[in-house]
């Protein structure tokens, strides 16, 4: 952030009227000496809002707000504390001398004047020229004003050729800045001195303002459709022009939202849309500038709005646009609601063939995200009722649901969700807590992707959260991706196709390897525990499976240097290690013995969750018996307490008898009490020809009542 020495900003205050900057967005009346008004940061009947020229302050005797003319602009307006400094020295004719940024400021400065100067010569054109008939036959086919020309300062680019050029002769702009400003373009391989080609020539204006006022950028519409295939034409991205950070109309927007009840913004689709509510009595309406709606859009947005209405098309791309947005927006922490147009109807439309009222009306009937999301697939769906699309309706809705950053606001879609589709609410919640696991694992993969990319090598993941200890992020997927034999077009004539690639491991193999190469000669007790415990055939990946065999043998006494030769032999294998040797210990942040029976957990729950959808085509009583006792196994391994025994009896390990401890040289969690639950025979069928059956678990006594010769006669939960 630039710095500012008090004596700069002492001379802006001293030059500024804080009476008139307030006055321009505030109705100020004068009491005695001072002037007053409505609070514009909070919501009263009787003017507790004051303004002292002489101290130039405001104060607020209701909520308490106080603050000088910078912070009423950064407050009220939503500018940053520089923004509002550099407003106001070009307001009152301070210069403001920054440190050296390598010319960007003063290029930038340059810039807004190309654009300010081509938004009043693109205007005159429209009012004044006879070639500019085109377009205002256009404007009053529309029912767009000569007020709303004003308002938004719409103009014509001429068509001659060389108009660009002498627009820059007289305006002593040279060709590069013409260019920077993304107004013109020279021919492949011209000189300088060539004519300019004009980006926007014979095309209706529409300056890009960004949420100071400034031009920006320019959208160009089309008049003559057999001139371009193109209907709309927009600057490109440059030095003051970003896609993402403008929002169309912001500048106007900016105070209607701030002072409206719930400051609520109308956000919509397209510019036309945007003008003709302005135009029509409801000046809150902003659009995204020639991209879809993205996560910055939404945070420039939050400067002005606590809530939004979406207002787009009634087709199905307007739908799913709106349902997009919505997701940016929750996860922003803005509420949002969803208006219906009628078919066919975009705002633009309905407000010419309908009164402010009706306009408002439909403002107000807009309904939350999920059920307008509800309703948008149940319309896709041959039945919509049948069990298997509200599966589907639940598994869409959630992405959106999850994105919400509010406790609140979740708790409330989630209700929502179950009262559309008549579920109980504790089913909603189990299936968002593992969409939002998913999200939350495919955030930190992508970042540690990002940082591991930036810092071209090793990265250090960020602490995982406390409870309960996740898995620490992948390593780069290339370790573990056979490279590609070069010079070679595919597998000679006769020979036989190439062994499919080896799935990468799952980040539960990674932590385990982790603490094996971090914990194995400070704990050789509990790796023996965990070698019987959570065999090597868990895992996958032949590389893991190799590290985890070698490490085993090691902690036996019987390695023989097996760790040793493993790298010898495998230089990806040494690779992988170099890389968890570099990185946070995973259990810096948490109990080691806590880390053990979460990875312990997570790993037994992979291998049932695989066996359970082995198991999905089987047909029969048998079948049904094994889901169900696979089920129940799934709902024991998600805590120790109720898993231990599951793990003991899945691995055909007996549990540690009373008072032992099978992990010994790990600390102990504090009030840690050893399962009471015996192990419960409940896998009734061999895993697959490729994997080692788990040794038979001891037989549990049958409980009290129910013979065990009568056991299997028991009909399963799901028939």
């Amino acid at each position: 952030m630039p710095a500012f020495s008090d004596q700069t900003l002492e001379e802006i205050r001293s030059r500024t009227d804080i009476v008139q900057v307030i006055g321009e967005r505030v109705p100020l009346k004068r009491a005695g000496s001072a002037w007053k008004a409505c609070c514009p940061f909070h919501h009263e009947k009787t003017p507790s809002f004051h303004v002292n020229p002489q101290r130039q302050r405001y104060h607020c005797f209701g909520c308490g707000e106080d603050g000088d003319v910078f912070k009423f602009l950064v407050q009220h307006d939503g500018m940053t504390f520089p923004d509002a400094v550099r407003f106001l020295a070009e307001k009152c004719g301070v210069e403001i001398v920054e440190a050296d940024d390598g010319g960007h400021a003063a290029r930038a400065r340059r810039l807004f004047q190309v654009n300010a100067e081509a938004a009043a010569f693109f205007h005159r054109c429209l009012l004044q020229t006879a070639a500019a008939a085109p377009a205002r036959a256009y404007l009053e086919k529309r029912s767009l004003g000569p007020d709303v020309v004003e308002l938004f300062e719409l103009g014509y680019d001429p068509e001659p050729w060389g108009t660009l050029d002498k627009f820059a002769e007289a305006h002593g702009f040279s060709k590069r800045e013409m260019v920077e400003a993304g107004l013109g373009l020279l021919p492949d391989g011209a000189q300088s001195a060539s004519l300019l080609r004009d980006r926007f020539h014979g095309r209706l204006m529409f300056p890009v303002k960004d949420h100071q006022g400034r031009v920006v950028a320019f959208s160009g519409r089309i008049l003559d459709k057999a001139a371009s295939p193109a209907k709309y034409v927009n600057s490109p991205e440059t030095d003051i022009f970003k896609k993402s950070r403008v929002l169309y109309a912001l500048d106007k927007a900016q105070r209607p939202i701030a002072n409206s009840l719930h400051r609520e913004a109308i956000v919509c689709e397209g510019q036309i849309d945007v003008i003709r509510c302005h135009a029509c009595g409801f000046p809150r309406a902003v659009a995204s500038e020639g991209t879809a709606f993205t996560d910055e859009h939404a945070k420039l947005l939050h400067r002005y709005a606590d809530s939004a209405v979406l207002l787009f098309d009634a087709d199905g791309a307007g739908r799913k646009a709106a349902i997009r947005t919505a997701a940016i927006l929750l996860a922003e922490g803005i509420p949002v609601r969803i208006a219906r147009m009628p078919d066919g109807e975009d705002p633009d439309s309905f407000l010419l063939s309908h009164s402010k009222e009706d306009f408002q009306a439909i403002l107000d009937a807009a309904i939350g995200p999920v059920p307008f999301h509800v309703a948008h697939l149940r319309a896709q769906e041959a039945d919509p009722d049948g069990a298997d699309a509200a599966g589907r309706i639940v598994k869409e809705v959630l992405q959106t649901v999850a994105a919400c950053q509010n406790a609140v606001h979740k708790a409330r879609m989630v209700q929502e969700l179950a009262q559309e589709l008549r579920l109980p609410e504790d089913a909603i919640r189990a299936e968002l807590s593992g969409v939002e696991e998913a999200l939350r694992r495919q955030r930190d993969g992508a970042a540690f992707r990002r940082e591991t990319a930036a810092r071209g090598g090793v990265s250090t993941p960020p602490p995982p959260p406390l409870a309960p200890p996740p898995p620490p992020d992948m390593p780069p997927p290339e370790l573990f991706e056979d490279p590609e034999p070069s010079g070679e077009a595919g597998p000679a004539p006769g020979a036989s196709a190439p062994e499919p690639a080896a799935p990468p491991p799952d980040p539960t193999d990674v932590a385990f390897c982790e603490f094996l190469l971090k914990h194995g000669e400070e704990h050789p007790a509990t790796i023996r525990a965990l070698a019987a415990l959570l065999p090597p055939m868990l895992f996958a990946n032949p590389m893991v499976r190799s590290l985890v065999e070698a490490f085993y043998a090691e902690a036996a006494g019987a390695g023989g240097g097996a760790l040793e030769r493993l790298q010898a032999d495998d230089p990806k294998a040494a690779d992988f290690l170099g890389v968890l040797s570099a990185r946070r210990d995973p259990t810096a942040e948490h109990p080691p013995r806590d880390f053990v029976h979460q990875i312990l957990l997570d790993a037994w729950r992979r291998w049932v969750a695989a066996r359970l959808a082995a198991s999905a085509a089987e047909k029969g009583l048998d079948a049904l018996r094994k889901r169900q006792d696979l089920r129940r196994a799934t709902l024991d391994l998600k805590s120790w307490h109720t898993g231990c025994a599951r793990v003991h009896e899945l691995a055909g390990v007996p549990l540690p008898a009373p008072g032992a401890d099978e992990f010994p040289d790990l600390p102990a969690l504090d009030g840690e009490a050893p399962p009471e639950r015996p192990p419960v025979p409940f896998i009734r069928h061999r895993p697959p020809e490729d994997e080692p059956p788990p040794a038979p678990a001891p037989e549990a006594e049958p409980a009290p009542g129910r013979p065990a010769e009568f056991e299997d006669d028991l009909p399963p939960d799901d028939l």
